[in-house]
């Protein structure tokens, strides 16, 4: 057979090494172990060569579930953006709203059996085993609404000419952090891609505490515009001449990502399965019945879970 044989990991030969050295041996191992570790050393290799040795004319894009913004994920992302190696972001409401609410409060680290009922009569929300304090939330609305009465004005201003984008509003919420919160707002993902002008797409800005906001401020203001179709023709546009993904989870991120830019490569870290019937969190076979990937994209899907799949893939040894 034209195939290599599986391989295996050499802890002999790594109890003598550095820690640095075992860790980059372990990983270099992957490829040959087979099933889900072969696929983690795949992308690793493709991930390294997206971030760290991108081709000329090439576009690098992360999409992200808000989950991960929500854990400590978001700092990988935070040096993603920060060090200018993604071209562009998108992930659902909360995956912005739980990064700028980081820079507004903290969140905690609880346990998955946590009453939830109880914890909702002390004021605290449970993501999985993270714990977010509702007055959270309240800062977070603090620090939006004046956001959304500047870009009203504007709007006022110009007649309606032309509506604000999801990414228009996710931009001056960076702006806003910058200004208002100048002791963490280096800490955000949406500061860092406002200041390097990395735009920030979510098609679903209004499903989530901010669409709760939108909500209330029009009906009592009258007139506040939400246009997704700009980012639509904004996000085509900033395909380049070869794209890459990194596509952590499935869902919304996934599918508006690669439904509207043609990719040469992409990474896929989801927990999704086949059984669930719907095309962001299908297998490979069926992202390419559907077109969402092309027949000659270089593709790699791992599946487990991107907390800590992705910073063995990402990290640079």
């Amino acid at each position: 057979m034209e195939h290599p044989s599986v391989g295996s990991i050499d802890f002999d030969a790594m109890a003598a090494m550095s820690q640095e050295e075992a860790l980059q041996s372990l990983l270099n191992s992957f490829p040959r172990v087979g099933l889900q570790a072969s696929e983690a050393g795949r992308a690793r290799c493709l991930v390294q060569s997206m971030l760290y040795k991108r081709q000329e004319g090439e576009r690098v894009f992360l999409a992200y579930t808000s989950n991960l913004v929500s854990c400590g994920l978001r700092d990988l992302f935070v040096y993603l953006v920060k060090e200018r190696l993604v071209d562009g972001v998108i992930s659902t409401a909360g995956g912005v709203e739980e990064d700028v609410i980081k820079c507004l409060g903290d969140t905690y680290l609880g346990r998955y059996d946590l009453d939830g009922k109880d914890l909702r009569r002390q004021g605290i929300n449970r993501i999985g085993n993270l714990l977010v304090p509702n007055d959270n939330y309240c800062h977070f609305e603090d620090l939006f609404t004046p956001v959304l009465q500047e870009l009203h004005q504007r709007q006022r201003d110009s007649l309606w000419a032309e509506a604000t984008a999801p990414s228009d509003y996710i931009a001056a919420m960076g702006k806003a952090l910058g200004t208002h919160c100048p002791a963490r707002c280096e800490e955000s993902l949406v500061y860092w891609c406002y200041k390097h002008d990395i735009p920030v797409f979510s098609p679903a800005l209004t499903d989530g505490s901010m669409g709760d906001m939108i909500f209330f401020y029009n009906f009592s203001k009258k007139g506040l515009v939400v246009d997704p179709i700009r980012d639509v023709r904004r996000l085509r546009q900033l395909g380049g001449a070869r794209n890459s993904a990194i596509v952590l989870g499935a869902g919304l991120p996934k599918y508006h990502l690669l439904s509207n830019i043609s990719m040469d490569r992409v990474v896929i870290v989801t927990t999704g399965i086949e059984a669930d019937g719907c095309t962001s969190s299908c297998t490979l076979e069926d992202d390419h019945a559907v077109g969402l990937l092309r027949a000659d994209t270089e593709v790699v899907r791992v599946q487990g879970d991107a907390t800590f799949v992705f910073p063995l893939l990402a990290a640079k040894f």
